[in-house]
């Protein structure tokens, strides 16, 4: 039987964690409700410095990734060019995400930099203007594109350049020792943990707000890059970002998102609430209290985002165990989300992103929790299912691998308690 073994915490690194920390509470003003995570540059911890941040559940953001993303096959311009007629499902944020129809993808980039900034790359669409109004009295985000099966064979370049900028490449990559979901053999179909891409225009989480994506939780660990965003934004802000924007560039203002005129500047280009899992069930007490008695499950149903009022008053209610994580998220920045955690992103600016599952050693019971967790949602629940297998991980990584630090060589025969799944996707819940 293989056993956990994870790095001891010497006095050196729980001093060096401390020291981030405070950091990050300097830097950020952090208000009474948010919990400190770890910013930190993308060679700052090692990989047993962050098994031991992983451990408790702390949050971790890497900055600095722009250097290793190419920032031109990320643009826009890009997908306009290369992929421009490609019909696309559009979703409204403000209409509970429901379909707004097939647009071709060039339509859905146009406005992203300002009013038909980009019309000169294509001839025109029919229904364009008709689109242009959609797209300024809602909050759009494309459905499911490119899919998750088809990224790599459709799109090697920025999936090979994803790939390379993923920090801790030992559990975040496909291939990485400390990655358990890698421990499948290959008679069985692997669970589908991405990477994938969600683009999505500006919003708000002032009262009212609708934010990008709803509150909800993962199977497995996630990190989150994002690789641009709208570069009238960055300038109404004056939020530097090479490659995107500086301050020597002159843009027009933003046709879409949130405005910052006559207002505070944001300090992002997006914002994250991550609530710990001993949150959990005062916020399905909240929301329930807020709604009255729903089917499924308050969080796992994704239909509910908390505006900033909503923060406060679970804070004034449940006080420590009403706290979360409020990460603010730049082109370049990666957001490292803990399995068992609750969670919730508002998009300010347009914006590109990318985002990976792993199953890490540190996390995997939460894994678990969140596995038995579905398992009891109605049968017609879209969560109702163990699309992780994580039992059949779980079953590979001890009795057919060996210890989980330690470089392993395939076991040659699956053991008989280890049926063989039909095939699923679609692990993760859209953020």
């Amino acid at each position: 039987m293989a056993m956990l073994i994870f790095p001891s915490a010497t006095d050196e690194v729980e001093v060096k964690i401390r020291r981030i920390q405070q950091r990050t509470r300097e830097q950020l003003a952090l208000a009474d409700w948010e919990l400190a995570p770890l910013y930190v540059d993308k060679d700052e911890l090692t990989a047993d410095e962050f098994s031991l941040v992983w451990r408790r559940g702390i949050v971790v953001v890497v900055r600095g990734l722009l250097d290793t993303l190419k920032g031109k096959i990320w643009k826009p311009e890009w997908w306009i060019k290369n992929f421009g007629d490609e019909p696309v499902q559009v979703l409204d944020c403000k209409r509970k995400g429901d379909l707004v129809g097939e647009w071709p993808l060039k339509d859905f980039y146009r406005a992203f930099d300002g009013d038909d900034e980009y019309s000169s790359l294509f001839e025109e669409s029919d229904g364009w203007e008709k689109r242009l109004k959609r797209i300024k009295r809602s909050i759009l985000k494309l459905k499911d594109w490119p899919p998750t099966e088809g990224f790599e064979e459709r799109l090697p370049d920025h999936f090979r350049n994803f790939m390379e900028a993923l920090p801790f490449h030992d559990y975040t990559s496909r291939g990485g020792k400390y990655n358990l979901a890698n421990r499948l053999p290959e008679e069985f179909v692997p669970p589908d943990l991405g990477p994938k891409m969600y683009c999505a225009y500006g919003s708000s989480d002032r009262e009212g707000g609708v934010g990008t994506t709803n509150l909800h939780c993962d199977m497995a660990d996630a990190v989150n890059i994002m690789a641009y965003a709208s570069k009238t934004f960055l300038a109404e802000n004056d939020i530097s970002v090479p490659g995107i924007w500086s301050a020597r560039e002159a843009v027009k203002p933003a046709g879409s998102g949130e405005p910052s005129e006559g207002g505070p500047k944001k300090a992002a280009a997006a914002v994250w609430d991550i609530y710990p899992p001993t949150a959990l069930e005062n916020l399905r007490d909240y929301i329930r209290a807020s709604k009255g008695s729903q089917w499924g499950d308050p969080i796992h149903n994704q239909d509910r985002f908390l505006t900033e009022p909503d923060r406060r008053k679970i804070h004034a209610q449940f006080g420590a165990n009403g706290m979360c994580y409020r990460i603010y998220q730049n082109p370049g920045d990666a957001v490292f989300v803990p399995a068992g955690s609750a969670h919730q992103v508002c998009n300010y600016a347009n914006a590109i992103k990318v985002a990976m599952d792993f199953v890490s050693p540190e996390r995997v019971e939460f894994c678990q929790r969140m596995t038995a967790d579905f398992r009891k949602l109605p049968s017609e629940h879209l969560r109702n299912r163990d699309l992780l297998q994580i039992d059949n991980i779980l079953l590979w990584t001890f009795a057919g691998k060996g210890a989980m630090r330690e470089k392993e060589k395939p076991a040659k025969k699956p053991p008989a308690a280890a049926p063989r799944p039909k095939k699923e996707k679609g692990c993760e819940a859209s953020w």
